[in-house]
């Protein structure tokens, strides 16, 4: 009487340990392991066996965490005192969701629903690691010379956005590019921003967009990769206006790699987990836009007294 009291409270109850077989897995890939259950000191009926994968958001000094997925494992049973039983845990994750970064935790969270008792919980940190073919993309501009920001990988209301610096020859031309990921049928899209430096000294920016596809096929050569993205944005740098626009949709490479028009950014690589976290992204999107917002009419008024400067000459003429 007294153990089943105890057991009640969690004392000397049945457990659960979740043993992934490896602790990196690849976005789109199987993860694979096994669960120990272990019988406490007295006979227990299970409720059920279900895993949680939660993804905890760290942005702008925010810390959200969410599930992405729950995972049914085993229905009611009786397990004895003592008793042990192992069962088999696969998972396929989807391609939506965003990859392990700086600011993206993930967490497996197994509970053992104890009937009339404590519940008992297991938690497994996870790390999803990018798609083969995205991360040939990833080598291609460090072939170029490019590094990712320590801020990459935020959630954005479209999806993941990944930040990349240059440190050799966009240098002094381009201050970062950023982009989005699709992973299609045949291939992956970009949704690809150049920021290049403008203005006077280079003090202001000016955002470039493009959509770019690579097929699979291509992005098996890193080599071949970096001398494509080399190719699309000298041609961003070289023709500005014609790149420069508030959406993704209206323009398209004129090289090989632009398979078709409109395709949604909503497919992109964390584009599920930003509908999750839609209240915290839509908080940040609006400060970012009252920032622009002020930004343009600092311009507006340089730009103004520019105008006027020269009209009257800028500075008094001694007769």
């Amino acid at each position: 009487m007294f153990k089943k009291l105890l057991s009640k409270l969690g004392i000397g109850s049945a457990n659960i340990n979740l043993m992934l077989h490896h602790s990196q897995v690849r976005l789109g890939e199987t993860i694979s392991g096994e669960f120990f259950i272990e019988g406490g000191t007295v006979e227990q009926h299970i409720n059920k066996i279900d895993v949680e994968l939660r993804l905890t958001l760290n942005q702008n000094g925010q810390v959200q965490t969410k599930t992405v997925a729950t995972i049914p494992v085993a229905s009611s049973f009786t397990i004895q005192s003592g008793e042990r039983k192992v069962l088999p845990f696969t998972f396929e994750l989807p391609k939506s969701l965003p990859v392990s970064r700086h600011s993206v935790h993930y967490t497996f969270v197994t509970r053992l629903d104890i009937a009339g008792g404590v519940d008992h919980l297991d938690e497994d940190a996870v790390q999803i690691l990018p798609p083969l073919p995205l991360e040939k993309i990833f080598a291609a501009f460090e072939k170029l010379g490019f590094r990712e920001k320590a801020t990459s990988g935020a959630l954005k209301p479209y999806g993941q956005e990944f930040e990349w610096f240059p440190t050799e020859q966009f240098k002094n031309i381009v201050q970062e590019v950023e982009f989005l990921a699709s992973l299609e049928e045949e291939g992956v899209r970009l949704f690809l921003e150049v920021d290049v430096y403008a203005g006077a000294f280079g003090l202001q920016e000016k955002e470039l967009k493009r959509e770019v596809f690579f097929p699979y096929t291509e992005t098996n050569n890193v080599s071949i990769l970096a001398d494509n993205l080399r190719e699309m944005i000298q041609e961003m740098i070289e023709q500005p206006y014609q790149y420069a626009a508030s959406s993704y949709m209206t323009h398209h490479s004129h090289i090989s790699h632009s398979h078709g028009r409109g395709h949604s950014m909503m497919g992109a690589i964390g584009g599920f987990a930003a509908s999750l976290f839609a209240g915290m992204l839509v908080e940040e999107l609006v400060d970012d836009a009252v920032e622009e917002a002020l930004g343009f009419e600092e311009e507006i008024e340089e730009e103004g007294a520019g105008f006027f400067d020269d009209f009257f000459g800028g500075e008094d003429e001694e007769f």
